[in-house]
């Protein structure tokens, strides 16, 4: 990553691709003379992170446990300080740029007396719980630290499992695991790119992208299978809003932030982005001054 940076930075490259370069250099070399920075062109992919969490072990299979996690981490801080203000607090299983999103579900702000309350009556009793950072970089890094911090002034004591990108597929596809980072895209649509984290029949070994948390509830399955057999827009919506309810309520993972990857390029570029899923289309209207 900091080679991509210093090829852009001396010219020897106009056009950086989102993610390509740490968060903390994305705003200094977009100052450069004759540099811009968008965001646009991720609307399709919907990048949305969250801590996968354990459900097949305790203390993590128990739901008041998992809202504590909830209550206890602080999404602003890590938006702010580890992603540079390049992503926003999730607020659910469902980015916001997809179909169906909907804000009208439980609420978990930052609370730690309420996320202590809840880790009592969980009788957590202050086990190590294992934690993998996702290995792609500082920027990662950081997120992973500010919220072992969260956990940590809340009583959950952490112990980070540093592994390169294989070990954590390896780890993740074995379930061996506490918890871990992750993130995943959307594609649009919620049968496309949320069901497949949640469903039942998606619990499978050998797939860091699938039902990894190992969380099952038949009247959610039904659901997703509504949802994605449904026609009609506005029963979907009905449909789809049970979903995120109960999904809310049980919390089979712990919803981080949706990421804004940055695109760096020469201002001298135009037309760069032309759709919902950017620099991965045709480039065929781009131009250069």
């Amino acid at each position: 990553m900091q080679l991509r940076a210093a090829a852009f930075e001396s010219g020897k490259i106009d056009l950086v691709p989102g993610g390509a370069v740490e968060y903390f250099d994305v705003l200094r070399l977009a100052k450069l003379p004759g540099a811009a920075v968008t965001t646009k062109g991720w609307e399709f992919f919907a990048p949305h992170a969250w801590l996968w969490i354990n459900n097949r072990k305790a203390p993590m299979d128990n739901v008041k446990f998992r809202q504590a996690m909830m209550f206890a981490i602080d999404r602003e801080a890590i938006c702010k300080v580890a992603w540079q203000g390049f992503a926003k607090p999730a607020t659910g299983p469902f980015n916001s740029n997809i179909k169906f999103h909907s804000t009208d579900v439980a609420k978990y702000p930052r609370n730690v007396e309420t996320a202590k309350k809840l880790l009592a009556e969980a009788g957590y009793k202050g086990e190590t719980l294992r934690m993998l950072p996702l290995p792609y970089g500082e920027t990662w890094s950081r997120s992973a630290e500010i919220l072992r911090q969260n956990l940590a002034q809340v009583g959950v004591k952490i112990e980070m499992v540093a592994t390169d990108v294989a070990g954590w597929n390896q780890k993740l596809n074995e379930w061996d695991y506490d918890l871990a980072f992750t993130y995943v895209y959307q594609y649009g649509d919620p049968a496309l790119g949320v069901a497949r984290n949640y469903t039942t029949a998606n619990i499978a070994k050998g797939s860091p992208f699938n039902n990894v948390e190992g969380y099952s509830n038949p009247k959610v399955d039904a659901l997703f299978d509504a949802g994605a057999k449904e026609a009609d827009p506005e029963k979907r919506r009905a449909i789809y809003l049970q979903a995120q309810k109960i999904l809310l309520d049980e919390v089979p993972v712990a919803w981080l932030y949706e990421i804004n990857f940055p695109t760096l390029y020469r201002s001298k570029l135009s037309n760069l982005i032309s759709s919902g899923i950017g620099l991965n289309d045709s480039l065929s209207t781009a131009s250069i001054a």
